[in-house]
């Protein structure tokens, strides 16, 4: 009888055990907890990691401007050329953008070179390894090859100030005759934005600053700005930073800035 009740009871209380745990409301109570969290972290957890994209872009732009400057110190303190669609490729160019191997119609019989080649990445000895040129917040090709088919398509995120008379080196009609800029030129180089980051996407105000203007769009390695009371006649920076881009100033460091800064004389014409 003893040994029968002893079974009983160990039943009973390991019936009760099965039977306890969460109510269907503490369940949902506790669910409604874990998505009032995950609604407070995840804006932050965003804000985070767009914050470390810009860090990386800033320290893109602070590399290439070291590479920029050395490149300057081994060429009589001449400038690079600005690798304009225009004026075709070179070998003083700043930056190779084009398919390497490729013959350019502009400057017919000169063969173009690999990206890694560039005189930049040369200084840097960064070689077939470099992401240098590109920003991890400039995600979309799309505009950039429906605006400048290969292979003429510029997949880079920064250009190089070639405002006219630019900082960068130009070529003259025969394409032959190279005009050259000094560094020593350049007027309050702290304040002159030497190398640009451009918008990629036609119709995103994200990142575009005038979206349906194609001047938004980067379309080779030079940049064109312009302080015309008309905006959209010049290439502009981008927004994609919280409303700013990321550029490098001639006197070699980087920073964020307000995308309006393209429109100020002071701040990209270096003869200012």
């Amino acid at each position: 009888m003893i040994e029968w009740l002893v079974r009983y009871d160990s039943n009973r209380d390991n019936k009760g055990a099965q039977e306890s745990g969460f109510t269907l409301i503490e369940l949902l109570v506790v669910i409604a907890i874990i998505a009032i969290l995950a609604a407070l972290l995840l804006p932050a957890l965003s804000a985070a990691k767009n914050k470390a994209k810009q860090v990386t872009c800033l320290n893109n732009q602070k590399q290439m401007a070291l590479g920029m400057i050395m490149y300057v110190g081994d060429n009589a303190d001449n400038f690079p050329g600005a690798a304009s669609n225009q004026e075709g490729f070179h070998l003083e160019d700043w930056i190779y953008w084009r398919p390497a191997g490729y013959s350019d119609p502009i400057t017919p019989g000169v063969i173009t070179l690999a990206l890694e080649k560039s005189p930049i990445t040369s200084e840097l000895s960064t070689g077939a390894t470099t992401n240098l040129f590109r920003c991890p917040m400039d995600l979309s090709d799309v505009d950039r090859i429906t605006l400048h088919p290969p292979p003429f398509t510029y997949y880079c995120s920064y250009s190089f100030n070639g405002f006219d008379p630019g900082m960068s080196l130009e070529w003259d009609t025969s394409g032959k005759n190279p005009v050259n800029f000094k560094l020593t030129s350049v007027r309050s180089p702290s304040n002159k934005i030497m190398l640009a980051e451009e918008g990629a996407m036609l119709n995103n105000p994200l990142d575009n600053p005038l979206p349906g203007n194609s001047k938004g769009v980067i379309a080779d390695g030079r940049w064109a700005p312009s302080y015309s009371p008309v905006l959209g006649t010049g290439d502009l920076l981008t927004k994609r930073h919280n409303g700013n881009a990321v550029v490098a100033f001639a006197d070699g460091h980087g920073q964020a800035v307000p995308w309006g800064l393209c429109t100020n004389q002071s701040n990209i014409d270096p003869s200012y």
